[in-house]
């Protein structure tokens, strides 16, 4: 192994556990007090052209009943939530937070993809882990007593950017009848995508990405969730022993980018982008939001001001924990929005 490659190798590694060690602390300070996930379930990748396998995380809400939807009663809508973390650290588990702001209502079944990492799995392993994860719980919605035709996805960081990535890719497989894999009769819809904070544009250099957020450049100390270093990590996991000339403006890498056109065949009409003030991803994450309204969607793009990028992982004070609960209620609310109009249809 190369030396550039083994120092790589021991930052990741570092980060990993540092990433672990800050969700450790999370609930140390702010207990999640209920949260756990009913299953575990391990798929197999069909999609990808590394074979193996992984986890979906299945989190019920209080009084579900399976054999309700045995008997002819509605199902359950699902929610599923992609965690984020430069596509090389993180874990399903770590967005339990929001999970439990859901599935508390009583009104739907949560699925957390733990979808394989990079740079042992780059670019595009996680991506269509994610994919098929979507196709799995749509072929197993009876079984899984959901309800395929009313799905959400949440993604956090690169989640958001998969979330939306996902969409495109499968249209994409579709239009060309690629992928004979993937059953046509089975395919579920997906309702509402709620992103946040999510990277949009990857043409854009670290450097760039920082100049176009002043608020962020005004920072007399930098946010360690926007480091270059953290950022050089991800980058360069993500796109693992791939040729550096990579058009990283394809729609699956850059989703922001998309043709409109793309944008209004492959997307839910509901999307809710949640954007932290402090964040370099900012003015990405803004004009991705433009770009979807031009596509004819329902768009709300909120900014939580003064907080940095993935500051909902990282709170340490009693404000950012009230704002945690505020920004993620209303997340859960624009969900239950969009189900009270489509039971109007």
């Amino acid at each position: 192994m190369a030396f550039g490659s083994l120092a790589f190798h021991t930052k990741l590694r570092i980060l990993r556990w540092l990433t672990r060690l800050l969700a450790w602390l999370d609930r140390k300070r702010h207990p999640v007090s209920t949260i756990t996930p009913t299953s575990q379930i391990s798929i197999p990748s069909t999609l990808s052209a590394f074979p193996g396998n992984f986890d979906l995380h299945i989190y019920h809400p209080p009084g579900y009943n399976q054999s309700s939807t045995e008997k002819g009663e509605a199902p359950y809508p699902v929610v599923i939530v992609l965690h984020g973390g430069g596509w090389c650290v993180g874990h399903a588990r770590h967005d339990e937070r929001f999970i439990e702001t859901v599935t508390q209502r009583g009104r739907a079944v949560v699925v957390a993809v733990n979808y394989r990492l990079a740079p042992e799995h780059a670019y595009p392993v996680p991506l269509l882990d994610c994919v098929d994860a979507m196709l799995y719980i749509w072929k197993n919605a009876t079984a899984m007593g959901v309800d395929k035709h009313r799905t959400f996805i949440t993604g956090f960081s690169v989640g958001g950017q998969m979330a939306f990535a996902s969409q495109y890719w499968l249209a994409q497989a579709i239009a060309q009848h690629e992928h004979p894999q993937i059953d046509r009769a089975s395919l579920g819809t997906v309702k509402a995508i709620t992103a946040f904070y999510p990277p949009m544009d990857l043409t854009k250099t670290r450097a760039q990405r920082a100049a176009s957020n002043p608020a962020f450049m005004a920072l007399k100390k930098k946010p360690a969730s926007s480091s270059k270093l953290i950022g050089d990590i991800f980058d360069r996991a993500y796109f693992w022993n791939l040729p550096d000339t990579i058009d990283k403006s394809q729609i699956c890498i850059s989703p922001g980018l998309a043709p409109l056109e793309m944008m209004s065949r492959a997307l839910p009409n509901h999307i809710y982008v949640k954007l932290a003030g402090l964040d370099p991803l900012l003015a990405e994450g803004k004009a991705a939001a433009a770009q979807f309204e031009a596509a004819g969607k329902h768009v709300e793009c909120e900014v939580v001001e003064n907080v940095p990028h993935y500051w909902d992982h990282l709170g340490k004070t009693e404000h950012e924990k009230t704002l945690r609960s505020r920004v993620y209620e209303k997340a859960a609310d624009e969900m239950e929005e969009v189900l009270r109009n489509v039971n109007k249809l």
